[in-house]
């Protein structure tokens, strides 16, 4: 059964929707001036981490060795496999839109991490914001907890956590035009990939929450109002004619029409 919100993103991406633009912006800034004079900090940060990272503690390995393991570089790969693992999926099962409707949609995703990556990097390249493991104390460090893995637990620039904006423009994206499985599925990855650095001292709940959140709401308002969706689509469309693409999708459809028939 097609998903009617799904269905009509078409007829809403070709033109630039400024009211929604226009009223989510001057929301956002609100909240940027809110918490500037603050350090993008609530009042909970210092209290939060205390819990999180109190709860590692001698003799919990299971509970340790977990939170180790989610703060490492292993995780990261297996994190972006997983994303690159839902979004083929979506490619080759959903059926509800054509092939190049949802690949245009799974470059939309690609093209937004892309281009937060580029604004963390960036754009906040001089901003220096140092996560809790640097300036509070008592500070468990889970390396002296977990021998056999060792892990990024502080930086000078911990505004805003590029795990959880990638994770939540993943999932807010997903929402929109993947449908409700795939949003519940990343949403529920959003809780799994950005909590660990709270534990581990990597990063403030205000550096997830709000800087990772708000920079992934921004860049899901412009992607979803204005006709990037519709620009990408052209592009595919063009891709999609050239004789050798239509050879490896006929070749594709026919493979997948044999396994469905045996």
């Amino acid at each position: 059964m097609k998903d009617p919100k799904v269905e009509s993103i078409n007829l809403k991406s070709k033109s630039w929707n400024f009211k929604k633009l226009i009223g989510f912006n001057i929301l956002f800034i609100a909240i940027i001036l809110g918490f500037m004079g603050s350090e993008f900090k609530t009042p909970w940060d210092e209290s939060i981490f205390f819990t999180l990272n109190g709860s590692l503690q001698e003799g919990r390995d299971v509970w340790n060795g977990y939170w180790a393991i989610t703060n490492s570089r292993i995780f990261d790969t297996f994190s972006a496999i997983f994303l690159g693992c839902i979004c083929f999926i979506y490619l080759i099962k959903n059926r509800e839109n054509d092939f190049a409707e949802r690949l245009s949609r799974v470059l939309l995703l690609v093209v937004s991490v892309i281009l937060i990556m580029i604004i963390i990097s960036r754009g906040f390249e001089h901003y220096y914001h140092q996560s809790p493991s640097q300036v509070l104390s008592p500070f468990i460090n889970i390396n002296e907890l977990v021998s056999w893995l060792e892990v990024k637990t502080g930086t000078r620039k911990s505004f805003p956590s590029d795990h959880a904006a990638i994770s939540f423009v993943s999932a807010i994206l997903s929402w929109r035009f993947f449908g409700r499985k795939y949003g519940v599925t990343l949403s529920i990855f959003v809780v799994i990939n950005a909590t660990p650095r709270m534990v581990g001292g990597g990063h403030w709940f205000g550096d997830v929450w709000i800087g990772g959140m708000l920079l992934a709401c921004i860049i899901s308002v412009w992607v979803i109002y204005s006709p990037l969706l519709f620009w990408i689509r052209r592009g595919v469309d063009k891709g999609l004619e050239l004789s050798f693409v239509q050879k490896i999708i006929t070749l594709f459809t026919k493979n997948q029409d044999v396994s469905r028939e045996t």
